[in-house]
């Protein structure tokens, strides 16, 4: 059963994700922090493990208080968002369900994500497994129960921090260089694969259907 991030891989909350960036810094007043022009500059500060990485700016304390607050204004402003699903990828998703199933582990909150998933997805298309900031547990911790419960072998994510939380959890790494970080980042976390499009991924993912599930990592591409 594959298994993926949500947004930056299944939905583009990037413009609401800049969006948040720039009220919570100027409502901290974190003039230390990048200023944001918009969304193609999210790569800035989505590097490397995500709780760390606006300590190069700011102490870990204060960081964490801003994605606190971040995911909270971006929870609350779901509801504006035009689409839920990448449009390249709704009828994979639904082809998935239909077989082998498919999972999302997510840092977003569950009301949130099931709501945008069910945009574009009927109750029959719906992920067999959804696991948010709501379940107790690091994403390593549930990518590892996925593994051991419902024989995930690979996550597919869009930042550094998602491919070493796979490979942290016994996980083949596959990223899309579409998300939130740039290839360099992604890279330098050493993926297993990098896919560049939607439709890339959508190709793969059907690939996957035909051929059976992945022997996990470590094997060919």
């Amino acid at each position: 059963m594959l298994t993926f991030d949500f947004d930056g891989v299944l939905h583009d909350s990037r413009g609401r994700a800049w969006r948040a960036y720039q009220t919570v810094r100027d409502e901290m007043g974190l003039v230390e922090l990048p200023d944001l022009s918009g969304p193609e500059q999210l790569p800035v500060v989505y590097q490397g493990v995500l709780s760390q990485s606006l300590t190069r700016w700011i102490p870990y304390e204060e960081a964490e208080r801003f994605w606190r607050r971040h995911a909270r204004l971006t929870d609350a402003t779901a509801r504006e968002e035009e689409r839920g699903i990448i449009p390249e990828l709704a009828d994979v998703l639904g082809a998935l369900a239909h077989g082998p199933g498919y999972g999302v582990v997510t840092g977003s909150h569950r009301t949130t994500v099931e709501h945008l998933l069910s945009r574009d997805l009927t109750v029959d298309a719906m992920p067999r497994v959804l696991l948010t900031r709501d379940d107790t547990g690091s994403k390593t911790d549930k990518l590892r129960y996925l593994g051991g419960r419902h024989g995930v072998t690979t996550y597919i994510g869009d930042t550094g921090s998602d491919i070493r939380h796979a490979k942290a959890a016994g996980l083949r790494a596959v990223s899309v260089a579409y998300g939130y970080a740039d290839v360099d980042d992604l890279t330098a976390a050493g993926p297993d694969l990098v896919l560049r499009t939607p439709s890339e991924l959508a190709a793969w993912c059907r690939a996957r259907l035909v051929e059976g599930p992945h022997p996990g990592p470590g094997a060919g591409h």
